[in-house]
């Protein structure tokens, strides 16, 4: 059931929702601003636009509301250094025992923290651990243990969800939302910049073993989640037991809407028609909003009412 602002207000009045992760994470963040924004007035209260922008966003929509909304970007939600930072790099290099700041120290601040990861595992990658190589993802020239992406993403998620159990300061936090992958739909007849490679206007008509099937690597990660949350709840239960944790699938849902990207409409010409270059980029990762982010949004404010 769509939840209109006024009542998501309601929901979050006193509150501070974290959205840590990938641009996905950022792009629902940003939409449940939208959102709210036709009930009440925000006000951009902090960001940082490093390198590929939008690092960290903080909006506050003051009293009698005092809600406050947040994205970290946080990729891989430990540290890394590589191409998810410069898009000059060949590959990643992801240090697995290290969480990224400054989400990891601002627990103490959040009352509801939303994690959406996953789109950066499959990229090649070099892995430390207590300082050392401990694998890589398509790197066959290391000569090294090859870790699959769903392996790796269920190894940081332990990490990280163990770690906000055990941290002392975020007695605030009450729940913890993990969000599933949220597939892309590129065409496999084009290259991802081509300009028809997300092209659909209708959504799938419920094929979910045809069409719109979800891959293998989407379906392990979607699955890590599943079991990495269902333990974290168990644990926190016994040593959080003010503390939820959630999982909000997303991923059959999302799978059925190829039509509800961006794709080439970043050009303004695309809006009426007009030429766009047969080489284009081409965004087929994030939602349009309003569109099924807002689902996503919807779905999550029933989990904080719930609460």
């Amino acid at each position: 059931m769509a939840l209109d602002p006024a009542a998501c207000l309601r929901f979050l009045r006193g509150k501070r929702l974290s959205c840590v992760g990938d641009s996905t994470a950022r792009n629902q963040a940003e939409a449940l601003v939208c959102h709210l924004a036709t009930a009440a007035r925000p006000v951009t209260v902090r960001r940082d636009e490093e390198r590929l922008g939008r690092k960290f966003w903080r909006w506050a929509f003051p009293s009698p509301h005092d809600v406050n909304v947040s994205t970290y970007w946080s990729p891989f939600l430990v540290r890394s250094e590589g191409h998810s930072e410069d898009y000059g790099m060949a590959h990643e290099v992801v240090v697995l025992d290290a969480l990224t700041e400054p989400w990891a120290s601002d627990l103490a601040a959040m009352d509801v923290m939303v994690i959406s990861a996953g789109h950066w595992f499959p990229h090649s990658a070099v892995y430390y651990d207590d300082g050392e190589i401990v694998g890589v993802h398509g790197r066959p020239d290391m000569n090294r243990t090859e870790m699959s992406a769903p392996s790796v993403y269920r190894k940081v998620l332990r990490r990280t969800l163990e770690h906000v159990i055990n941290a002392t300061m975020a007695d605030k936090l009450e729940l913890v939302v993990v969000e599933t992958i949220a597939p892309a739909h590129f065409d496999g007849r084009y290259s991802w910049n081509h300009r028809d490679a997300c092209s659909r206007q209708r959504p799938y008509d419920g094929d979910v073993d045809g069409e719109a099937k979800v891959r293998d690597t989407e379906a392990e990660l979607r699955k890590a989640v599943l079991e990495e949350v269902a333990a974290a709840a168990t644990a926190a239960r016994r040593r959080r037991p003010g503390l939820r944790f959630e999982v909000l699938d997303v991923t059959r849902l999302a799978a059925m809407r190829p039509d509800a990207h961006p794709g080439v409409y970043i050009y303004k010409n695309a809006y009426g028609g007009g030429p766009v270059p047969e080489t284009a980029a081409n965004d087929c990762l994030h939602w349009c909003a309003p569109g099924p982010v807002d689902t996503f949004n919807d779905i999550l404010m029933q989990m904080i009412a719930g609460g």
